[in-house]
């Protein structure tokens, strides 16, 4: 159960007649919370119209990694502060949290957060914030909607399969497919494309991906430099060893990094490996296997550019939703958007972008039709 804590307001200054300032009734008030994660105290926080008591409120559950509850990028955005600004402007309450082992932004415990936490546990803090949100004073608990980014829409699912109160479930760049095919997808359409725009004759060697780390490319595309070079970030852009199969100082990116890239996925996923996170046994059903219990309304918001999760799982989702009688689910895809619903040109600059009016408008607008 979460604990409140104190009441923060934030005034507007208002220029008064006589010459001095005068502080304005406040827009929006911020409850905190903390959460008993496990073996780490989490915190939360609700903002809120001034002076609501019974606002419809939306629980944002956050994408992978050790996230803040701003959902703070390394582009500058901060896609959940964002929402919850646009939502409480159009009347809602928003409740946002620190993730499991995250103190607040740039302040993680990196080893427990990777060694300890699972999809499952995720879950877990996600009910304890749900339920905390459910039972606050400003909140109609007969309006509570989730919104699961990324990673979060397979927890955001889960809380829907087992809270039936719920109002809604939003989903933002969902994963619909299994974890191994949206791995698959970004080696496949965001990785090697990304690499063979610098490639000589479908080969790079440390000028070729220096070049590449050093090029306006976007932020999943250039994670491709972390399985090619042995350190990007130090600077050392050779070859990485065991990728470099006919040990030749060169990487071919159809005969060597493709298929290396697949069977590193193999490793990755089983015991010990960087994915194992995500092995089926281990981890939550996809959002489109828990979809024949996802009876409350449904929103999906897709950017078309997505380099995270392949935007055709949103397109199939919608129609699993379907095929299980849902009557009510609604699917946004945004061509010129991405992961982030920040614009792009193109998956292979997909950087996290500050979310675009138009997905804050689809959302507010849905949420308003159901009230």
């Amino acid at each position: 159960m979460g604990i409140r804590g104190a009441v923060a307001l934030g005034a507007i200054a208002l220029v008064c007649g006589t010459g001095g300032v005068a502080a304005a009734e406040p827009t929006v008030e911020h409850e905190t919370f903390t959460f008993q994660f496990g073996d780490f105290t989490g915190s939360g926080e609700l903002d809120y119209p001034a002076g609501a008591r019974n606002a419809p409120v939306v629980v944002l559950i956050p994408g992978s990694g050790p996230e803040d509850l701003n959902a703070d990028q390394a582009s500058g955005s901060h896609i959940f502060l964002d929402i919850a600004d646009d939502l409480t402007s159009r009347g809602y309450a928003v409740m946002r949290y620190n993730k499991r082992y995250v103190h607040g932004p740039g302040d993680v415990d990196n080893g427990d957060y990777w060694s300890k936490l699972d999809l499952n546990g995720m879950r877990d803090d996600a009910d304890q914030v749900l339920r905390a949100a459910e039972q606050d004073s400003h909140v109609d608990p007969h309006h509570v909607f989730v919104y699961g980014w990324s990673e979060g829409s397979t927890v955001a699912a889960a809380l829907a399969t087992t809270h039936p109160e719920l109002a809604g479930t939003i989903f933002q760049g969902p994963v619909a497919l299994p974890w191994r095919v949206t791995f698959s997808y970004q080696g496949e359409q965001v990785y090697a494309p990304y690499l063979s725009r610098f490639a000589v004759n479908g080969l790079l060697g440390p000028e070729e991906l220096a070049s590449a780390f050093h090029s306006d490319g976007g932020r999943m595309a250039k994670l491709a430099l972390r399985f090619a070079c042995v350190n990007a970030d130090a600077g050392d852009f050779t070859v990485r060893p065991t990728w470099d199969l006919n040990r030749d100082g060169k990487l071919d990116v159809n005969l060597e990094f493709r298929p290396d890239y697949q069977f590193y996925l193999e490793s990755a996923m089983r015991p010990g490996g960087l994915y194992e996170l995500y092995d089926p046994a281990r981890a939550l059903p996809t959002v489109i296997e828990q979809a024949p219990k996802l009876t409350a309304p449904v929103l999906i918001l897709q950017g078309a550019q997505d380099a995270n999760v392949p935007p055709a799982g949103s397109t199939t989702l919608d129609a699993a939703l379907s095929a299980a009688g849902n009557p009510d689910h609604t699917l946004h895809l945004f061509p010129t958007l991405g992961h982030s619903l920040g614009p792009t040109p193109d998956v292979l600059h997909d950087d996290f972008q500050p979310i675009a009016p138009a997905a804050l408008d689809a959302l507010g607008n849905w949420l308003d039709a159901h009230r």
